[in-house]
């Protein structure tokens, strides 16, 4: 058995971590969603734990409604969220790519992302 939560009444079956973030209360898995078979991100932002505030969730708010509003196929499209016992957890689409956290980008790579007005 693991030590994985458990989303399944979500339809997701968490696979493995990608990554957390112990200040801001924030753990990061690779899911699928048991329904489509396709593989997806949870971010679990855990607020009821130690150093975690009520500030982070308003800044993830804001993060899932900007992310509700872009459409660029370099960043994952923003599928789902839900609410659990400790605070609530956001899904997005799984690219399988080097993480941007590893990459250093110039002026130039950035206007590459932006997206078209």
């Amino acid at each position: 058995m693991n030590a994985f939560p458990d989303f399944s009444t979500y339809d997701y079956q968490v696979e493995r971590e990608l990554g957390h973030n112990s200040l801001g209360g924030r753990v990061t898995y690779l899911a699928k969603n048991t329904n489509s078979q396709n593989s997806v991100v949870i971010k679990q932002f855990q607020f009821a734990q130690l150093g975690a505030s009520w500030t982070e969730y308003e800044a993830y708010e804001q993060e899932i409604k900007v992310l509700q509003s872009l459409n660029h196929p370099g960043i994952p499209r923003y599928l789902d969220s839900f609410q659990t016992d400790s605070g609530f957890c956001m899904v997005q689409e799984y690219i399988n790519a080097e993480s941007a956290c590893d990459r250093t980008f110039s002026p130039p790579d950035i206007k590459k992302l932006r997206s078209p007005l």
